[in-house]
């Protein structure tokens, strides 16, 4: 391109940019400085910033599922609490012989001190009604804009096909790439993907196995103990080598899979993490494709796509990109599947979801499938339940942005905690308690000039009052609305006052979970005010 030709495009591309809105102004300058190359320090890596699909997705699923998985169908006298189930091993290889977790082990898998260990579970684990078809069929359905599984576990078994280690599916149990496998069955319905990785905590949790193991005689036979047995338990040998691996490993992974998404549970600042952010990054850029990190507290704040685990620590408002990640099943811990599941309620996971978009966030929803790879009713019930009200709502969710109000109703002090029947221990506090919700809690959210109000609940009569949008209140300079579409049926009457907006419902409504109203605006709806860069981000647990 000859100088004349390249300075014609620059003036060209300016007046473009010129003639956008502000923010899109922004959007379009961060794209033409991003970088050509992302260098493994935090200089560089933090000029990576979280893309617009990511911020308009909204909605994402990906699954806790594997070798833990196995112990759901054991005969615990206790029902799971905290990561009693996911993180099992260390009552396996516990030195007190009146541990269930080992006795159970003991029963079901062998003797830990005849050398038995979390490779031969791994052995059990076959994944026979694995179907990768019916996976992303039952994914699409439900409305999610990107979804994967856990790539591995604290246990530290790879959910692929890995040339690094035989703990893996690919070699030890199903014998398949079942991650890859659903990754590409994904990526055919244009469905970004997602790969959450625990295995920054891994070696601090096996540390603490093997010390007590060395200090009894009788333990030692165990494996974890026989360097023999390094070609399954790559975290072993020091921390070292365990960052050597670690940084093969999950760069193995990118390179095969060329994910959208990754999601890190420890492990910020540590073992080669930020080399493992560039190699991610560098992917990205060599297939010309925006991608996301989601920070669990990892990464220091202003960094990444900000992921709230159960809503834990989140404030009511965060102005930055971020999500909720939750479990399907009831139980705030409950991550794997375990015989006495219980579900959550689809109309309860999407009024959660509207609460959290307007309040600029997003929801991360794990799936709990079997050990053998199919799924509960209550499972499949409560994803196509989602999806079921997205095809009808979804306008009023995905691409959406906060308003200037967020809603009425409960709005505040929506944390509770979960209570062990057992022992009468406490969880943490999480959010948001949707047993508070009904039909007088409004949400709002705003894309293309128009506004949505969506509520929580059903009303029991025949008309929805709305206060935060009486005539004291100005929506645009006009102040006027045009006209009200109930999503699903079509326009409805309305009238507005000094109590408010209030709303004509029609004889039959379109869905008994949520009802979202599209409301067209005379002139240019007012405009959330940026609050600044906020400070507040989830702490590692």
């Amino acid at each position: 391109m000859n100088i004349m030709k390249k300075k014609a495009l620059q003036v060209i591309t300016l007046f473009l940019i010129m003639l956008m809105p502000i923010g899109a102004q922004q959007k379009s300058e961060e794209i033409i400085e991003k970088p050509e190359h992302y260098e493994a320090d935090w200089e560089s890596l933090r000029k990576h910033q979280v893309p617009q699909w990511a911020q308009d997705a909204k909605f994402g699923i990906y699954a806790h599922w594997g070798v833990y998985t196995q112990s759901g169908a054991w005969e615990h006298t206790k029902r799971n609490w905290g990561n009693y189930y996911i993180t099992g091993y260390k009552g396996y290889y516990s030195t007190k012989d009146s541990d269930e977790q080992r006795q159970l082990f003991e029963k079901h898998i062998g003797d830990i001190k005849d050398g038995v260990g979390y490779k031969d579970m791994a052995i059990q684990f076959k994944a026979e009604k694995f179907d990768p078809v019916y996976w992303a069929d039952l994914i699409e359905k439900s409305g999610a804009k990107y979804a994967g599984m856990c790539a591995v576990h604290h246990d530290g078994y790879l959910m692929w096909d890995s040339e690094h280690t035989d703990l893996c599916a690919g070699k030890t149990g199903p014998k398949r790439d079942v991650n890859g496998e659903l990754l590409a069955e994904l990526k055919k319905r244009n469905i970004k993907t997602i790969a959450s990785f625990h295995h920054g905590r891994t070696v601090k949790h096996f540390e603490g196995i093997i010390k007590n193991l060395k200090k009894d005689p009788r333990f030692t036979k165990a494996d974890l103990l026989n360097e023999d047995y390094y070609n399954y338990y790559w975290y072993l040998g020091g921390r070292e080598r365990f960052t050597e691996k670690r940084l093969a490993i999950t760069k193995e992974f990118i390179d095969k899979y060329s994910p959208d998404v990754l999601w890190f549970d420890g492990g910020g600042g540590k073992y080669d993490t930020e080399k493992i952010l560039s190699h991610f990054f560098n992917d990205g850029l060599k297939h010309n494709k925006e991608v996301c990190v989601h920070n669990k507290g990892n990464f220091g704040k202003n960094f990444g796509l900000y992921s709230y685990e159960n809503g834990h620590k989140r404030p009511s408002f965060v102005d930055w990109p971020w999500e909720d990640d939750t479990p399907s099943a009831e139980g705030w811990c409950d991550w794997q599947w375990d015989k006495n599941i219980e579900y959550k309620k689809s109309e309860d996971v999407i009024r959660r979801l509207i609460d959290l978009v307007s309040r600029n966030g997003g929801l991360l929803l794990s799936m709990n499938p079997r050990p053998d790879g199919s799924f509960d009713k209550g499972q499949e019930d409560l994803l196509i339940g989602i999806g079921n009200w997205l095809k009808q709502n979804g306008e009023a969710i995905y691409a959406s942005h906060p308003w200037t109000i967020i809603g009425e109703g409960h709005m505040e002090d929506l944390f509770f905690t979960q209570t062990n029947q057992g022992n009468g221990a406490l969880s943490r506090k999480i959010q948001p308690n949707t047993e508070l919700f009904d039909w007088t809690d409004i949400r709002f959210t705003t894309k293309n000039n128009i506004l949505y109000a969506t509520t929580l609940g059903i009303s029991p009569n025949s008309k929805v009052l709305i206060k935060s949008l009486s005539k004291d209140v100005n929506i645009s300079k006009e102040n006027k609305i045009e006209s009200i579409e109930l999503l699903g049926h079509g326009p409805v009457k309305f009238k507005r006052d000094k109590s408010g907006l209030h709303i004509e419902l029609p004889k039959t409504l379109p869905n008994q979970v949520a009802l979202s109203f599209k409301i067209i605006i005379n002139g240019e709806l007012e405009k959330r005010k940026e609050l600044g860069t906020n400070d507040v981000i989830p702490a590692q647990t």
